[in-house]
């Protein structure tokens, strides 16, 4: 029977036994904006591997869904085959920033990092006395 807390016959917390929790998409942001840009153009996963392969990308297709459901990190120079591919800017494959407030944030804003808390009284440092010399003769 094999071991719950191993995976393929090494502990759970190594590297590689990672990449399915919170990291990997946190990894990825552009996911759902290549699955948006296939759909629109109407390609499957193996045509869009076969012209990324075309260019010069190492593609397969478990890569292209793992990065299309955000389970796998996507790289720098998959973006850039992806951009040529799709003929659109990098920046178009990263979500709009939000704004949950409506206003839009700028420099006027004042950030605060750390607030005082109100019930707590302010440290005072040790009053200094002078070192007591010994009296001259």
């Amino acid at each position: 029977m094999p071991n719950p807390n191993r995976a393929n016959g090494r502990p759970r917390f190594y590297p590689e036994n990672m990449s399915n929790r919170t990291g990997a998409r946190d990894a990825n942001v552009i996911g759902r904006s290549v699955v948006k840009f296939r759909y629109q153009r109407g390609w499957t996963q193996d045509e869009l591997v076969g012209k990324l392969q075309l260019l010069g990308c190492y593609m397969t297709r478990d890569i292209l869904a793992n990065i299309e459901t955000q389970r796998g990190p996507a790289t720098d120079k998959q973006l850039e085959f992806f951009a040529q591919v799709f003929e659109a800017r990098e920046a178009d494959f990263f979500p709009p920033k939000r704004h949950f407030s409506g206003r839009v944030v700028g420099l006027a804003m004042r950030i605060v990092t750390r607030r005082r808390c109100s019930h707590r009284r302010r440290r005072r440092r040790a009053a200094r006395t002078p070192l007591a010399l010994p009296p001259r003769t």
